[in-house]
């Protein structure tokens, strides 16, 4: 599972949506830095040394009053962005493909790598 790939391009090659900021533009904090004003509700994430910013969250996932999630759709079916410890970071995405199928994966923080965490099907 690739958790970056946001949908199909024209080619119909898997293809990462537009991201908003890259790393050293100035919109963009970085971990660490001094927050950027209304920057602090977008959600990130690492791809080949980059950091893409996927825009704001707008789902409250655990109902705790601060929105954590953001959902993707494309032609294969949606996939979930979610920062569970409120740092900007995504640190778990769920995939739910067109056909029934889903998978979860979790950023293990110590190595950056994602680890799945559950897969099958919904019927």
């Amino acid at each position: 599972m690739d958790p970056f790939v946001l949908g199909e391009g024209e080619d119909g090659e898997p293809a990462m949506e537009e991201a908003a900021h890259l790393v050293g533009l100035p919109e963009t904090a970085l971990p660490g830095e001094d927050e950027v004003p209304g920057s602090d509700d977008h959600l990130w994430m690492y791809d080949d040394g980059r950091i893409w910013d996927l825009g704001p969250a707008d789902v409250d996932s655990d109902a705790d009053g601060i929105p954590d999630s953001l959902t993707r759709t494309g032609p294969d079916g949606m996939t979930v962005y979610t920062d569970r410890d409120h740092d900007g970071r995504v640190d778990t995405v769920t995939r739910i493909g067109a056909d029934g199928s889903y998978d979860a994966h979790r950023l293990d923080a110590d190595t950056g790598n994602w680890v799945p965490t559950d897969s099958g099907r919904l019927d």
